[in-house]
């Protein structure tokens, strides 16, 4: 159990209040220590919120810089004041949109050190397959809620919806475990998957 004092008690304290999903405090400490392990500084994120995540990504190093993406046009807003009252608005390029329509021609050409997805679970495979190709080789790529709070192991559904989400996220899962990439899905959270760009055999 993580016993660190929380950074942003005002975000945490505005998540509870308004019942924003945030990454679980254990999860966030597993990412940032291989951010430190593996010295990512330039982030790629999907899915804003309001920037809780995004901001602890910052807190690991004064280096880190983030463009993050959101669709939700109130999260987006609750997001950039929180950055601008941290005072780290300069470290970080928020976007508004929907990942599935923003592409990639208008971001970065610099390779990302790090993808971070943490959006809509049925579109991980999406996410992955657009966004991956602009992370540097030997990066990161971090996936949250890879449990779906248990609805993964669940044989029962009745929700056509969660059904579909849960065969989603359970096709990716299984995809990454089958490929080549070297990967870890670790029971902390809500389950996170770290992908390395880089194929198990080879040398770099």
């Amino acid at each position: 159990m993580n016993s660190r004092p929380e950074l942003f008690p005002d975000m945490l304290a505005y998540a509870v209040e308004h019942k924003v999903p945030i990454m679980d405090p254990d999860a966030l400490q597993v990412m940032k220590h291989y951010m430190h392990l593996t010295g990512s500084r330039y982030i790629l994120e999907i899915g804003t919120a309001i920037g809780y995540s995004a901001m602890h990504m910052l807190s690991v190093s004064d280096d880190v810089k983030v463009v993050t993406i959101e669709k939700n046009e109130d999260s987006y807003r609750t997001a950039r004041d929180f950055f601008k009252n941290h005072g780290v608005a300069a470290r970080v390029e928020s976007i508004l949109g929907d990942a599935k329509e923003v592409g990639t021609g208008s971001l970065s050409d610099t390779p990302f050190d790090m993808l971070f997805i943490d959006a809509s679970k049925g579109n991980n495979e999406y996410f992955f397959e657009t966004f991956s190709p602009l992370v540097k080789d030997g990066g990161l790529i971090i996936v949250d809620n890879i449990l779906l709070r248990g609805l993964v192991v669940e044989e029962e559904i009745q929700s056509r919806n969660r059904r579909r989400m849960k065969e989603k996220v359970d096709m990716f899962n299984k995809r990454i475990a089958a490929s080549g990439m070297l990967s870890s899905f670790l029971p902390v959270g809500d389950g996170l998957l770290i992908i390395s760009k880089k194929e198990e055999g080879t040398n770099a």
